[in-house]
């Protein structure tokens, strides 16, 4: 299955090339990081200072994931070095930006006879790690060839993932065999591996590096800067719609009106892709609501509306301290919700719609807890909301609770690199 697989591949990328290099000539899309598409990465200057480990990270998830792993790891290896790359241009930005200078952030290489085996040579590392379910046939084969440490961290696998790959079961039991170990995020995705052919004894549940959350070290000061940046008076309560999708703005629009009109209220609306600002401002505009943006806040310039369009990266993590109340977005719609730990770790419950499948042990982390809540409706979020409003103690009791849950999931990272170490030694 596996010779017939890279057959299969080879044949229809280098008959297809030429087509594929004249769209790219004629539209411009995809032209940027062609070349490291195609495993031409520049040479690695001097020689290695240690360990090199190569981190492959789908997106900006992974990446986060990727940071805080980097982070243990340096502490356990002090003499190794890093690479990461991305399936996205958007995630080896933000990997750029957030991660430190001395590491090469780079797109990973199409998954095709001869890129990889060059990719692999020109990255020449000693640990080849993979996060969650980025499982490439040939570059896992290349890099087993020629002896690279292969692990795979913080292992996702949904049961819409595994049903897709249980078509291609008999190469994937040898791609799973590659793997010196696997550590995964929960039973539920332990077992669907071992289904497809995974090792038993090279599998492990250590889970979710990114529910491995740390606060900043004066979590104090972080509330204290954004309530001055956003101009919050004693006594306003914020709601922080986070990672929103298309179709969930509309959705609540009704409570962010009635809200905005109540007073005393801030809305802080975070889209998850920045390039749906246009629509969202454009959609608030249509409907009579006014907005600030929150870069222009932070430039200096003062509030004057009841709601905050979050514009910029990286932001949405510390914004969650002010809140009162947090909805998580990508549920509302079928976009499979998002990372819920990143505001129960300020101690918020969340809200959240029934699309969550990608962070299910997260809800029921949560809803165990008493510190997460599904709502099938905006106006079910704002029954939800009112209710608490009521019952003030009510609400305390079950931020704690979700804290608690949160800090509950640390150490993630910290077992995973230790695993990491110990595959290198064997």
């Amino acid at each position: 299955m596996y010779v017939l697989y890279r057959l299969i591949i080879g044949l229809i990328f280098y008959s297809l090339l030429p087509l594929l290099l004249l769209f790219v000539l004629i539209t411009g899309r995809h032209r940027q990081g062609l070349g490291e598409r195609f495993g031409l990465y520049p040479t690695f200057p001097g020689e290695k200072r240690g360990t090199r480990i190569w981190l492959h990270a789908a997106s900006v998830g992974e990446v986060q994931a990727a940071r805080v792993l980097i982070a243990e790891l340096r502490a356990l290896l002090p003499e190794s070095e890093f690479v990461v790359t991305t399936m996205t241009l958007h995630g080896r930005n933000v990997a750029a930006r957030q991660l430190p200078p001395d590491i090469p952030c780079l797109l990973a290489p199409l998954d095709v006879p001869g890129i990889v085996e060059r990719a692999v040579a020109r990255i020449d590392p000693e640990a080849y790690i993979c996060l969650e379910t980025e499982l490439w046939p040939l570059l896992l084969r290349a890099a087993s060839s020629r002896g690279i440490t292969i692990v795979q961290l913080n292992g996702r696998l949904s049961a819409r993932a595994a049903a897709g790959y249980r078509r291609w079961r008999r190469l994937f039991r040898r791609v799973l065999a590659d793997f010196a170990a696997m550590a995964v995020i929960s039973e539920g995705d332990r077992e669907r591996y071992l289904a497809l052919g995974a090792i038993a004894a090279r599998l492990q549940v250590l889970g979710n590096v990114k529910y491995d959350l740390q606060l900043p070290e004066q979590p104090e000061d972080v509330w204290q800067e954004l309530r001055r940046v956003l101009g919050i008076e004693t006594g306003t309560r914020v709601l922080v719609a986070g990672s929103t999708h298309g179709g969930e703005e509309e959705a609540l629009l009704p409570l962010m009106q009635r809200l905005a009109a109540a007073g005393g209220w801030l809305v802080v609306v975070a889209p998850r892709h920045l390039e749906r600002l246009a629509a969202v401002k454009g959609l608030f505009a249509q409907q009579g609501m006014s907005f600030d943006c929150f870069s222009e806040l932070r430039g200096g310039r003062t509030r004057h509306h009841p709601v905050v369009i979050l514009d910029s990266l990286g932001e949405l993590f510390t914004v969650y301290a002010i809140a009162t109340y947090v909805f998580c977005g990508g549920s509302l719609v079928p976009r499979h919700g998002h990372n819920l730990m990143e505001a129960a770790i300020w101690d918020k419950v969340v809200f959240y719609g029934p699309s969550m499948d990608d962070f299910g042990d997260a809800v029921h982390i949560l809803e165990a807890a008493g510190g997460g809540f599904m709502v099938r409706s905006s106006a079910e979020l704002t029954d939800r909301i009112l209710g608490f409003e009521q019952d003030p103690e009510a609400y305390r009791l079950a931020c704690r609770k979700a804290g608690d849950a949160a800090r509950a999931q640390l150490g993630a990272a910290r077992r995973q690199a230790r695993l990491v170490v110990d595959c290198l030694r064997r």
